[in-house]
């Protein structure tokens, strides 16, 4: 825990970017709480929920589906600002239908939802999901919590230059570099026969590397590799 605090807190020192830590933050809950995937949902300009980052996988598909359809527990956390925790598939189905056919469909169980508070209300949802049954324990739920109460605070920091629409407009960079950042890495993935997470990684150190900002190199990165050869 003090590890994954002390990396989410470099990212605040250098005054990073906010996609930078979300995407740590999720790295560290599925590693400290063994879950399976991890997705962060955050409110866009509008209001409406996005996905920020997730780890590796289809999670991503799963947190979209729920955006779209408008069910399921992470949509329940944010709405609600209380923890949502299912333990089994058969829950699951009872409580949102279409959520749980489109999460068994991708192996996933059990969900815990955590809403990120900031400034007084409810901006988002940490979700843990697991391939197999069980509830959380007190002490996970807990650390669950501490996490995205960090990862608010972050974010809330990173972007907090002045009240209202500026901090809103940051984090709606944030959302759309989500999606130059997944473009890249698809890109160097197929390009060079990598899993996108090592391509995520080798973003990432140009970007120190080149002290630039992650979404201006991914977009280079998918600009150049758009080229012919």
């Amino acid at each position: 825990m003090a590890a994954a605090v002390n990396d989410v807190a470099q990212v605040l020192a250098g005054h990073g970017e906010p996609l930078d830590l979300a995407h740590r933050l999720v790295g560290h809950c599925a590693e400290l709480l063994s879950a399976t995937a991890v997705g962060l949902l955050v409110e866009d300009e509008r209001r409406e929920l996005q996905l920020l980052a997730a780890t590796p996988g289809e999670v991503g598909v799963v947190e979209l589906f729920q955006i779209r359809s408008g069910q399921g527990p992470c949509l329940d956390a944010y709405r609600t600002g209380s923890v949502v925790s299912v333990a089994t598939a058969a829950e699951l189905a009872g409580r949102w239908p279409a959520f749980a056919q489109q999460a068994t469909a991708h192996g996933i169980v059990a969900v815990h939802s955590v809403p990120v508070h900031s400034d007084g209300r409810t901006i988002g949802a940490l979700n843990l999901f697991r391939d197999h049954e069980g509830a959380y324990s007190r002490v996970e739920s807990d650390v669950a919590h501490a996490m995205a109460s960090f990862g608010a605070v972050g974010i809330t920091q990173l972007e907090h230059v002045a009240e209202g629409a500026r901090v809103q407009a940051q984090l709606q960079e944030a959302l759309d570099s989500r999606i130059v950042l997944e473009q890249a890495k698809g890109a160097l993935a197929q390009r060079y026969r990598v899993h996108p997470d090592d391509a995520f990684q080798r973003l990432r150190a140009r970007a120190r590397t080149e002290r630039r900002r992650l979404r201006d190199v991914a977009q280079e990165v998918v600009d150049e590799l758009a080229q012919p050869a």
